[in-house]
């Protein structure tokens, strides 16, 4: 009988030895919570940051080092609400994340694999290190690590020697990085800077007041009809012409605002002229941007496109004229970020 136990015992052993094996290599290098930190894990006693409720219960959790250390690690983020699908998973938890640790949200770059924060390294006070990135089987997961410095010099140094190896394996996972952005993305960088939000090659896509907006550019293309660089040079029946043109260009619109002169950001500011137009086509709301740049540079346009329900009920007019007035805002944001940066 004791043969037999022993048997049947080697087997059980063994599987739970393959499951040890098998979680600790489903923990990635920059989650693996003991090799980094030097320390055996202990649960940790405060609750989790409010602000990352977003993100949903983190799949491990520990803390070290007198509570000084805290990592959270969600293997698989959330995906996203129904409203909020035109931005991926990956989008929302790099904001959700990102935006705990900084109020500067680096935007998330539909190109990268995995994108990566550190704040505050080098300097006294919170360390942090933050990344979302996808895994060889497409989900996409998420990590942030929180240390406190020690007051005692030759803990504190300790402290930051294993830190480093933290904050190394987290920067080995971004791979999020742009290229010198354009002026108009610099000035939607800023106009956007506190919104879920990703970059799609041309197109850049935010969430604001839970409507998904989608902007297009074109840059230095001309238009049919010369339109000033100067707000002195900006006359009436110019904007008249321009609407007549965009009239033929789009038979099926509804035209919730005609082509129009935009006031500066600052009242009085001497400032180039920029022009909008917003319209409803089909079962989308469109807003165009022109800045015609000086000295026959062409014009820099910005196409946004937001979807709406179809159909002509009192809800359906109502959510359209919503969604027309958000779309003018953003628009005017981004002329007066473009003015704030470049003129």
């Amino acid at each position: 009988m004791l043969l037999l136990a022993g048997a049947l015992a080697l087997p059980l052993a063994h599987a739970g030895v393959n499951k040890q094996a098998a979680d600790k290599q489903a923990v990635p290098a920059a989650a693996d919570f003991k090799a980094l930190s030097g320390s055996y894990p202990r649960e940790c006693a405060a609750p989790a940051a409010p602000a990352l409720s977003g993100l949903g219960q983190p799949s491990l959790r520990r803390c070290a080092w007198s509570a000084h250390l805290e990592m959270l690690y969600w293997a698989t983020v959330p995906a996203p609400a129904a409203a909020n699908a035109c931005l991926p998973p990956s989008a929302l938890a790099w904001h959700q994340l990102a935006r705990s640790v900084t109020s500067a949200v680096p935007p998330w770059n539909n190109a990268a694999t995995g994108q990566a924060l550190l704040t505050n390294a080098g300097n006294a006070g919170l360390q942090q290190a933050a990344a979302v990135w996808r895994n060889p089987d497409g989900q996409w997961s998420a990590v942030l690590w929180r240390w406190e410095p020690s007051s005692k010099a030759a803990t504190r140094a300790w402290q930051a020697a294993h830190w480093n190896e933290i904050a190394g394996a987290v920067r080995a996972l971004d791979a999020g990085k742009l290229a010198t952005p354009s002026p108009l993305l610099q000035a939607w960088l800023a106009a956007s800077k506190d919104k879920p939000r990703a970059l799609d090659g041309s197109t850049w896509r935010w969430l604001e007041d839970g409507a998904c907006l989608s902007l297009q550019t074109a840059v230095n293309t001309q238009a049919r009809l010369h339109l000033p660089h100067s707000r002195d040079d900006a006359r009436q029946e110019q904007r008249s012409a321009m609407q007549v043109q965009l009239a033929r260009r789009f038979p099926n619109a509804e035209w919730l605002q005609p082509f129009t002169l935009l006031e500066p950001g600052v009242a009085g500011a001497r400032t180039g002229a920029k022009f909008v137009a917003v319209w409803k086509e089909a079962n989308a709301v469109q807003g165009r941007l022109w800045i015609p740049l000086p000295k026959d540079g062409g014009i820099v346009r910005a196409h946004l496109v937001s979807s709406v329900p179809a159909g002509s009920s009192a809800r359906a007019q109502e959510l359209t004229k919503q969604r027309a007035a958000l779309i003018e805002r953003e628009l005017n944001a981004l002329a007066h970020a473009w003015e704030a940066l470049h003129e």
